[in-house]
């Protein structure tokens, strides 16, 4: 966006102009195309599992002063919520460990990485 010199002049007229593009050349320091590879650092982001289950527990633990027995309903939904979210973790790792990429946006930075093997950057 081109912005006029006006809006950069002052009262006493010390404003800086802006640097003319076309008189400054583009100079490439690294090149521009992608890595065949993608790090895992981004993976490694904690997941929170089941917390409207948590809430709704803690609320009606702080109800009941922290008596267990009055809240056996909130607790048998918590335990179900966090055992099918376990076994899902376990099964989608499962299936991660075997090499198999499942089609869709949630894929892993190995999964990428096999991918960009296939079809890397040419040279």
């Amino acid at each position: 966006m081109r912005v006029p010199t006006q809006v950069f002049a002052s009262k006493n007229g010390a404003a800086r102009a802006p640097q003319k593009e076309h008189l400054v050349p583009f100079q490439e320091i690294l090149p521009l195309r992608l890595k065949n590879r993608v790090s895992g650092k981004a993976d490694s982001s904690s997941d929170v599992a089941c917390l409207q289950e948590m809430g709704v527990l803690f609320a009606c633990l702080k109800d009941n002063e922290f008596v267990e027995k009055f809240c056996n309903k909130e607790i048998q939904q918590f335990q179900k919520c966090y055992k099918t979210y376990t076994n899902a973790k376990f099964e989608a790792k499962k299936t991660v460990n075997q090499g198999i990429i499942t089609p869709g946006k949630n894929l892993n930075y190995k999964q990428l990485n096999k991918y960009m093997r296939l079809y890397p950057n040419p040279q």
